[in-house]
């Protein structure tokens, strides 16, 4: 049985911005190269990045917060020889607010007051409102006036390049890909769908385990399971870990025939093997998502190349029919 026990959210409500302080503490540096590439460059990642979160409390308890609200100080090291440091400060920004900008401003001039060193103010804004793209705080009075600039990633913005997104190796990537379609996909069946699309490809990109835990973690409660899927989620991974496990029996052994110069033939015979196993699994998928499966069906599975069992695969999570799964 498999480990991972979705987390079933009492009031039934998709609170998307919480799992963002800690994905941004654990995948700093991908979140940085994914959405700040042109900041990430300038640092040194040798150095640790150092988050200063309770000194951010103490300059922010007076301000109004939220849920809506999640912000990480974070002390760099940045490439030159100096070793100087910049407090970075990141707001993960949910839903429209009309008090954003001036919000962003206030936090800024309270760090250069209490640390006397430059910072970068950026935010990630992850709602769906196409006219919301606030990146300065602007203030006149008498012919005075002050104007500060901010960076800002909208997300909406990345919609375009999900597919790249999917098959990146930024961890960061699935996260924010994650993050689009926890906002897009309504219907229980395809949310869980999502989700356990996200788990299999973070299988099959090699990730460390643990990281593969907390990314699952932190999509879980980006596309929250609807309680009357968790029978066919859980049966669903299973079937992805049993995959798994096969396939890594499968690769070992076939590394330790060819260190024993085993014959190219019996090489091929394990490659047939492991599509087997594939196609079963693939084929035990089918019948637990659309029930019977025809004589024409069953025929491309047991005929099926490689690729083809790796494509269908990865379809089935998003198919809402067997034609759509097989399509050409």
């Amino acid at each position: 049985m498999n480990d991972l026990s979705p987390p079933v959210n009492p009031d039934d409500t998709s609170d998307h911005d919480s799992p963002w302080k800690s994905a941004i503490e654990v995948f700093f540096q991908p979140c940085m190269e994914l959405l700040f590439p042109h900041v990430a460059s300038q640092l040194d990642w040798h150095h640790e990045p150092v988050f200063m979160d309770k000194e951010l409390q103490k300059l922010t308890s007076d301000s109004s917060d939220s849920r809506r609200h999640v912000d990480k100080l974070i002390r760099v090291c940045t490439l030159s020889g100096e070793y100087r440091w910049i407090l970075l400060h990141i707001e993960v920004q949910g839903e429209p607010e009309t008090e954003f900008t001036r919000r962003m401003f206030t936090y800024y001039y309270r760090l250069v007051e209490r640390f006397d060193e430059p910072v970068v103010s950026m935010a990630i804004l992850t709602d769906t409102r196409k006219s919301f793209r606030p990146d300065h705080y602007r203030q006149e009075l008498m012919g005075c006036s002050i104007r500060f600039d901010f960076i800002c990633v909208k997300l909406l913005d990345l919609q375009p390049r999900l597919d790249a997104m999917l098959a990146s190796d930024n961890i960061f990537a699935l996260l924010v890909a994650a993050q689009l379609i926890a906002k897009q996909v309504k219907n229980p069946r395809q949310r869980t769908d999502a989700v356990l699309s996200f788990y299999r490809m973070a299988r099959k990109k090699g990730y460390s385990r643990q990281h593969i835990f907390l990314m699952h973690d932190f999509i879980e409660w980006m596309i929250r399971i609807p309680k009357q899927e968790l029978d066919y989620y859980n049966e669903h991974i299973d079937l992805i870990e049993q995959e798994d496990e096969t396939m890594g029996y499968m690769a070992i052994y076939k590394r330790e025939s060819f260190a024993k110069g085993i014959e190219q033939g019996i090489e091929q015979g394990i490659e047939r093997g492991i599509d087997k196993g594939r196609a079963a699994t693939l084929r035990k998928q089918l019948q637990l998502k659309f029930r019977d499966l025809d004589a024409a069906v069953l025929a491309r599975l047991d005929n099926a190349s490689e690729t083809e069992l790796e494509l269908w695969t990865e379809r089935i999570l998003f198919a809402d029919s067997v034609e759509a799964v097989f399509q050409e």
